[in-house]
């Protein structure tokens, strides 16, 4: 008996199968009526335009090479972002602190945010705190020196008594 050959799809077959799949309307009958076009081919999905709505996608496809065949998977609305060398590192960077990852980064750069705003906060709240501490500094030496003041005229009042007293005593001796 002898031995089957299967040949997998090669990729301009899978891109004619997704062409196919994507422009049904692509026929006499429907006017040869494109919907999607074709930026390129992945291994696991497509990058297309969809003429109608303006919008890129990522159009997931799975291959079956012992049917020859390409069935379509979920379609992603997806964004072709212009951006500078510069600008691409930081999304690199962002990527790679995020486990290598676009998916989340969004929710980071909104835990940064909110992080920023609760920095800002807590920052009005020490200068708050720091200008109450001045107060309270400034208004702990007044009353220190208030202290001290009424400490020395304490002692001024206790010699003054102490002198009367010794002169009160003096003059009731002589009295008697």
């Amino acid at each position: 008996m002898p031995k089957r050959i299967n040949f997998k799809l090669s990729d301009d077959e899978k891109f004619n199968a997704l062409w196919a799949l994507l422009n049904p309307e692509f026929n006499e009958e429907g006017n040869w009526t494109v919907s999607y076009g074709i930026s390129a081919v992945y291994d696991e999905y497509a990058l297309c335009v969809n003429y109608e709505s303006g919008e890129m996608n990522r159009v997931y496809y799975s291959k079956n090479d012992e049917k020859d065949m390409v069935e379509l998977g979920e379609i992603v609305k997806c964004y072709i972002v212009d951006v500078t060398e510069n600008e691409k590192a930081t999304l690199d960077t962002l990527r790679v602190l995020n486990g290598d990852t676009y998916e989340l980064v969004s929710e980071v750069l909104e835990q940064a945010e909110s992080n920023a705003d609760k920095v800002s906060e807590f920052s009005t709240k020490i200068e708050e705190l720091e200008q109450s501490v001045a107060t309270l500094t400034t208004e702990r030496d007044n009353a220190n020196s208030q202290a001290t003041e009424y400490s020395n005229s304490l002692t001024q009042a206790n010699e003054t008594i102490t002198s009367l007293q010794e002169e009160n005593a003096s003059l009731t001796e002589y009295k008697n």
